[in-house]
């Protein structure tokens, strides 16, 4: 009974962490490089995943694909952290906010979502040979955006149109980027 208490704990935090990583940072001290590492693999993975299916498509070959996946690794870290700068700037036009090293620590943890779906895709992509890059990574790249409106509320002490105009900013600059990429 005992281990399923744990278990059962265990799962709430991966839960929480996937729906408010604000909350989730402040009761666990959890490094800054390791919410890069959770972004970085998110981006690559997905980004691995539209260079698979472009490469299958006949119009990505093998260095394109690796490229597409350093590319994702760079807008993992050094793009998740542009942003948080996007983020904060709006939750500061809007009220209180938290300090910018807090800000660059939690943002990347909201990208748990697209790591997920991405992994969950990769798989399908691998195993099965489906083209999965839109199913699978934008939709991924678009649950993220969940736990982003929890996080610019929490930024700008409860704003709705703070959390609207923040989380939509950072969804239209990521998808621009990923068309970019793809073009």
């Amino acid at each position: 009974m005992e281990h399923f208490q744990q278990s059962f704990s265990k799962a709430l935090k991966a839960v929480a962490l996937y729906m408010n990583p604000a909350r989730m940072l402040e009761q666990a001290g959890i490094p800054v490089y390791l919410s890069y590492v959770i972004s970085g693999l998110a981006f690559t993975v997905l980004f691995l995943q539209v260079g698979l299916d472009m490469h299958r498509a006949g119009t990505r070959s093998p260095g394109g694909v690796v490229l597409l996946l350093f590319l994702g690794l760079l807008f993992g870290t050094a793009g998740v952290a542009l942003l948080a700068l996007v983020a904060w700037a709006v939750s500061c036009r809007f009220g209180p906010t938290w300090k910018l090293p807090d800000v660059l620590k939690a943002f990347p943890l909201a990208y748990t979502p697209t790591l997920i779906y991405a992994v969950v895709g990769l798989v399908f992509s691998v195993v099965v040979g489906w083209n999965t890059a839109i199913s699978f990574g934008v939709t991924g790249m678009l649950w993220a955006l969940a736990p982003i409106l929890v996080l610019i509320r929490e930024m700008s002490g409860g704003k709705v149109v703070a959390c609207i105009t923040g989380a939509t900013s950072c969804g239209i600059l990521t998808l621009c980027f990923l068309a970019l990429v793809v073009i």
